[in-house]
């Protein structure tokens, strides 16, 4: 399976992002529990504190996000691709 016919596979990358938001954001609530004890205060004064940490918090977030929305996407995607083309043959 060539990884260039997966994503560019209609609805790929619309995958991809909307995974990765709600990575984001499911991550960021368990984080601030978990460390914070959904005091969301201190968790963005923690994380929000100073130009460099805003910076490095959403460079991690949207990386973070990225990477995994890209590898379940891309799994999914593959997997329907070799179930048609098994369908077909």
């Amino acid at each position: 399976m060539n990884i260039k016919k997966v994503v560019n596979t209609k609805g790929f990358w619309k995958s991809v992002i909307i995974l990765a938001l709600a990575f984001i954001v499911i991550y960021n609530i368990i984080d601030c529990g978990f460390s914070y004890e959904f005091d969301f205060n201190q968790f963005a004064q923690a994380k929000l504190s100073s130009t460099n940490q805003i910076i490095r918090f959403i460079i991690a977030n949207i990386i973070g996000g990225f990477c995994y929305g890209f590898v379940v996407v891309f799994l999914q995607f593959r997997g329907k691709l070799k179930r048609e083309e098994k369908k077909y043959q």
